[in-house]
């Protein structure tokens, strides 16, 4: 992904507590040639050793199984907000039109998962998504009843991603002038992901240029 410093998430926190608001991506890996993508829930978190890693999972009726090679290089970029700019919204005449975008990319060794650690990245992923949205939630797997949860099991094959390489690309008009007038241009569509650009833009959480 190209990107530029000052696009740039500061930290490796900062790209951590991103992936995880949005826990979803596109994961991308290759094998003999073929490129292989699938869009999926992901789980960015850390060994006991605090090295961070990626567990996921497809199904396994999907191609890109046969790319689960150990140590097959994999990719996946996760998006946040983004949008098309038209040149009206800065408050001039004389800007190009562009796009802005949130975008973290996570480059890694994939491993395929066993049976039993696919079943305990599943439920892992669940608790925290369940906790995070339904504050309060005391559901889990178990109440599924379990021939429907072994057959769903069954049917899904887990990996992780080790030796994680991250870059970020925030493009929101950093430095390039008209701020104000693109942040209410933004937040007047009323369209959620403009309204969280409208907010990025004024505040870029990005490395601030030297």
């Amino acid at each position: 992904m190209y990107t530029k410093q000052h696009f740039s998430l500061p930290s490796v926190s900062d790209i951590t507590e991103f992936v995880q608001a949005k826990s979803f991506g596109v994961l991308a890996t290759q094998l003999s040639g073929e490129v292989f993508t699938s869009p999926l829930p992901i789980d960015l978190r850390r060994h006991e050793d605090d090295s961070l890693f990626v567990a996921g999972h497809i199904a396994r009726a999907n191609e890109m199984l046969k790319a689960f090679v150990s140590g097959n290089r994999a990719t996946i970029t996760v998006l946040g907000p983004d949008s098309f700019i038209p040149a009206e919204w800065f408050g001039v005449r004389s800007r190009i039109p562009t796009w802005l975008y949130c975008s973290v990319e996570i480059a890694g060794r994939l491993e395929p998962s066993d049976p039993q650690r696919t079943r305990d990245d599943v439920i892992t992923l669940i608790e925290r998504l369940q906790a995070s949205y339904v504050p309060g939630s005391t559901w889990t797997l178990t109440e599924i009843p379990e021939h429907l949860s072994s057959t769903y099991l069954q049917q899904i094959a887990g990996f992780r991603l080790h030796d994680l390489r991250f870059r970020s690309c925030f493009r929101l008009n950093q430095g390039k002038g008209q701020t104000e007038s693109l942040a209410a241009s933004l937040a007047a569509t009323g369209v959620p992901a403009c309204r969280e650009l409208s907010k990025l833009v004024i505040s870029p959480p990005t490395i601030r240029p030297k």
